[in-house]
Parts: structure tokens; C-alpha cells; sequence
């Protein structure tokens, strides 16, 4: 309990219906995480979960102290800019968004979702894998709605890419459990955590839509 302080997540109109035996799903800040029990019909998620999740934990004798960086601030900071088919470089990474589609394919969300094809390069001179300060992505519509992408549909995040080398993947972003009534598909945000001692690069905030550009 003094290295893995656990805190207590309530699920909603879920309390009291889990049982020990239970598998739930558990999202920290978008992130699953399977570092948690269920205790009581309550959750219990330790610290280095949230930590993972992005989370501020500092420990001090016996106090604890966990912060979220709000993901509004988040999504809204200082990030590189660009257009749809454009690269762009955080200086390790280069990305470009080469084309979006509706999915059509049944079964995946309920309501509309998108089809990405994103093209990545490592620029870091070290063999690494890509999902190492890897966060999140993040599709937005025109209306501000969000939806994160489908993880099983970007395995290649989990590969190891040699500098100058990189990927095509093709990604699939919408809600499986609710119809949030997505329009337009708008922006693409990539966000990157801390990595170690190593601060967070910066992400990209991509415009998805024709003609689009940072400007407007």
C-alpha cells in the first residue's frame, strides 16, 4: 500500500454490481490500463497506472499527491500544425496524414466512424518503439466532438523503427459503445507523454479537411 496507493475509480451505475470475479473495463484518461481490482463492487487503480495514464504523482513520507493535467489544456497546448498530406517533425518523429475516409465496415463503432492512412518515420538515432512518449490520437469533427482511435487497428505503434525507417498504417477512429453523432471529420491530435527523465515532445494537431490550414 506505500509504493502502489491505490485509489478508489467509481464506474458509473456500476457500483455495487462487480463482483472480485468480474473483468471490467478500465480508461485512465483515454489509456486501458489492467493494473487495477475489484474489491467490494469498487475499483481500485494503482498509482503507477495513473502515472502511466499521464498523471503528476510526487510522494513525499507518507503523502501522496496526484494531479491530472486537464485534457482540454491538453489538447489546446503547443503543438507543431499542419495540413492534410503535409509532414510534419517534432524533431524524432515525422508524420504525415495521407488520407481520411468514412469506415464503412459494420461492427466496429456504433454511429460513424473514419479510416486514417498515417505515414510515420523515426528520426531518432536509437532503435526505439514507437509507443515509447507515445499518448494518444485523437480525431476531432468539426463540432469539437472527440474520438480516439481503435487500438487494434495500430499494432504497428508497438514495432521497433531504425532511424530513417518508418510505417504506413491505416487507423480506425470512433466511439464502440455510443453514437456521438459525428460530422466532418476536422483534426487529427498527437499527443506525447514524458519518457522516463526525457520531457514530453511536442504533438501534432493535424486539419483533416481539404483546404483546410492552421490559419483558419
Amino acid at each position: 500500500m506505500r509504493r502502489t496507493l491505490p485509489i478508489v475509480i467509481g464506474l458509473l451505475c456500476m457500483l455495487g454490481l462487480l463482483s472480485a470475479s468480474q473483468r471490467v473495463q478500465v480508461e485512465i484518461n483515454g489509456r486501458p490500463t489492467n493494473d487495477y481490482l475489484v474489491q467490494g463492487g469498487k475499483v481500485y487503480v494503482a498509482v503507477s497506472a495513473l502515472r502511466d495514464a499521464g498523471a503528476v504523482v510526487t510522494a513525499q513520507s507518507n503523502r501522496v499527491n496526484i494531479q491530472f493535467e486537464p485534457l482540454r489544456g491538453r489538447l489546446q497546448g503547443d503543438m507543431i500544425e499542419g495540413r492534410l498530406g503535409e509532414w510534419l517533425s517534432n524533431g524524432t518523429w515525422r508524420v504525415r496524414v495521407v488520407k481520411v475516409e468514412p469506415l464503412t465496415k459494420p461492427g466496429y463503432f456504433k454511429g460513424k466512424g473514419f479510416e486514417l492512412t498515417v505515414e510515420i518515420r523515426n528520426l531518432s538515432p536509437k532503435t526505439r518503439a514507437f509507443n515509447e512518449g507515445f499518448d494518444n490520437m485523437i480525431l476531432l469533427d468539426e463540432k469539437g466532438t472527440r474520438v480516439r482511435y481503435l487500438a487494434g487497428s495500430f499494432e504497428e505503434m508497438f514495432q521497433k523503427v531504425v532511424r530513417a525507417d518508418g510505417f504506413t498504417a491505416t487507423i480506425l477512429f470512433g466511439d464502440p459503445y455510443n453514437d456521438p453523432g459525428l460530422g466532418e471529420a476536422d483534426k487529427l491530435l498527437i499527443t506525447f507523454s514524458s519518457s522516463g527523465s526525457a520531457p514530453a515532445m511536442k504533438g501534432f494537431r493535424i486539419f483533416l479537411r481539404e483546404g483546410a490550414s492552421p490559419e483558419q
